[in-house]
């Protein structure tokens, strides 16, 4: 196997219209056509990323719901994960309930009836109830923390919110300085109807310490036998800011977050005119400085 190449979606292999262009398609093909194993690696659910796996036709894993969950991008299935302690999510959506927002809980498919749980009788944000339309994501409304033990605190990957970032980053700042210590929490831009990036609706992210995009692909190049060396990770978000450090070939969209562009061993151009097919086309054309596999590893 030539290597394994982790991509995220929103802002990297999408477009600005949230698709797979035909530039980036070509070059997915290109990529299994040299022989890398090519993982998906994106902050969204199976079902949510469902539509862009059957886009390219990938056969094989996903790293999904931030890294959270290795899910089979075919069927769906649950292969791996990692949950938060359901006390602490308990705590979560009490502190969410707290500041006036709808707790969203991200649950485990495979084993529930639903996506999400949401906490709370205030409006879901126009952003959100797009989202779970377009996606056709299950979902169970509740207006209190008793209400949800019903559904259960168990299973649950994420803990979340989406509202406005004047309104949410302080919040996240609140919970990060009281739960820092026992979740990694994040609060950036949300994808919207209107906008793939940049927009002024941001989603507040909770998963446990031990969850992040790199972790759950460590275990894919571990399986897969995959020397380190080998392993080029490409993203745009606070979400792919580990797996970019620590690949030993990181890169970041020209669109990306200042810190990775800070990090990132090279920038590809920007998402919405097809950066990706144009890091593949050096990447298989030898143009790009991947490290040395020492001889006897």
């Amino acid at each position: 196997m030539a290597g394994l190449i982790a991509v995220d979606l929103d802002g990297t292999l999408l477009d600005g219209r949230g698709r797979v262009s035909d530039a980036n398609r070509r070059a997915v093909e290109r990529l299994r056509a040299a022989g890398w194993l090519l993982v998906p690696a994106t902050g969204r659910s199976w079902r949510e990323a469902r539509r862009t796996l059957e886009a390219i036709d990938h056969d094989g894993v996903a790293v999904t719901a931030g890294g959270s969950v290795l899910s089979d991008a075919r069927t769906g299935a649950t292969m791996d994960r990692i949950v938060l302690d359901e006390g602490l999510v308990h705590e979560l959506a009490e502190a969410l309930l707290a500041e006036g927002l709808v707790a969203h809980l991200l649950r485990d498919h495979h084993v529930c009836d639903h996506d999400y749980c949401m906490i709370g009788t205030g409006n879901l944000d126009p952003a959100t109830v797009w989202w779970l339309e377009q996606h056709a994501v299950p979902m169970r409304r509740v207006d209190s923390i008793a209400d949800s033990l019903v559904h259960g605190h168990d299973h649950v990957l994420r803990v979340g919110a989406i509202e406005r970032a004047d309104r949410l980053q302080p919040v996240c700042a609140q919970l990060r300085e009281r739960f820092g210590h026992r979740a990694s929490m994040q609060s950036w831009s949300a994808v919207t109807a209107e906008q793939a990036v940049g927009s002024v609706t941001h989603l507040l992210e909770i998963y446990a310490l031990e969850s992040d995009k790199w972790t759950m692909l460590q275990r894919v190049r571990e399986t897969h036998g995959i020397h380190h060396a080998r392993v080029v990770a490409v993203g745009d978000g606070l979400n792919d800011l580990q797996m970019v450090r620590e690949a030993a070939f990181g890169v970041a969209m020209a669109n990306a977050d200042a810190r990775l562009l800070a990090l990132a061993d090279h920038v590809a151009p920007h998402h919405a005119d097809d950066g990706f097919a144009d890091l593949v086309t050096r990447l298989l054309d030898g143009a790009l400085p991947l490290p040395a596999v020492a001889s006897h590893a």
